[in-house]
């Protein structure tokens, strides 16, 4: 591959995106690592455009080089830029990864918190360590992790999915946090489930319900906890995210079938 100064010349038609990441730490002698989005994208937390370039940080001050596609970062806070490898790529830890999308995409952050968090990469604990690290003033992207983690809305309860934890968000405040998440129920195991009341809820996101085995098994599930005394309600990715006023007011009503009018100390809009 010809070089380029220091740097390297990088033909994005003929190599896959991985290829170009991994040939572009190679500039200033070996020490770029793969940062940003691309980072995310690498620890399956950012599904990236084909417009998106690749993001890669050089320890230190320097000059920026400009190669099509590719955007060089030289950032003033140097704590955790030591690399770890990612499919034999040096790229950034999950919580410095978190923190550096957070200051170029904040309005996508509390999706790749969501994903790394479901994979077991960052705890609620480790970005509290990160935010404290790398808190000084002026460093960009603490500020939209800060916020998320003022008003974490993730319990410890286990979630399978992005819609999972968004459903979780959308409980958080309401007085319908006594659930059971991956409850199991004769031979099913739902998603959300009110154990003394015999409520069930199930998030219906696309990777679920885009074939025809699910929706009979669903039908099975249904008809099996509905038997048995189950009031068993279902939201779409739309719901949740667009409409959680229509979700509470649901949640409502099946309790108030139930004969709930108080939940754990508060009030519904039916007592």
């Amino acid at each position: 591959m010809p070089s380029v100064g220091d740097s390297y010349a990088l033909i994005a038609e003929s190599r896959s995106r991985l290829q170009v990441a991994s040939a572009a730490t190679l500039a200033w002698g070996g020490k770029g690592v793969v940062t940003h989005r691309t980072a995310a994208w690498l620890w399956g937390a950012w599904d990236h455009a084909d417009d998106d370039p690749i993001d890669i940080t050089i320890g230190g001050r320097h000059h920026r080089k400009k190669i099509e596609g590719i955007v060089f970062h030289s950032p003033r806070d140097q704590h955790n830029l030591s690399p770890v490898r990612r499919q034999n790529v040096r790229v950034t830890i999950p919580t410095r990864t978190i923190l550096d999308v957070a200051a170029v995409a904040p309005d996508r952050i509390q999706t790749v918190i969501e994903r790394m968090l479901l994979a077991g990469h960052v705890t609620r604990d480790k970005l509290f360590a990160a935010v404290a690290q790398h808190s000084r003033r002026g460093r960009a992207g603490i500020g939209p992790v800060r916020q998320i983690l003022r008003n974490w809305p993730y319990t410890n309860k286990v979630a399978e999915s992005v819609l999972e934890l968004r459903m979780q968000t959308l409980l958080h405040d309401t007085p319908f946090t006594h659930y059971e998440t991956q409850w199991e129920i004769g031979p099913f195991r739902t998603d959300f489930a009110w154990v003394d009341e015999r409520i069930v809820l199930e998030c219906d996101g696309w990777g679920k319900v885009d074939s025809a085995t699910y929706f009979e098994r669903a039908a099975r599930r249904d008809s099996y906890l509905q038997a048995n005394g189950w009031i068993v309600l279902h939201f779409t990715w739309g719901e949740i995210t667009r409409r959680p006023r229509h979700v509470v007011s649901e949640l409502e009503r099946a309790f108030a079938t139930r004969g709930v009018l108080q939940i754990g100390g508060k009030k519904t809009p039916f007592s």
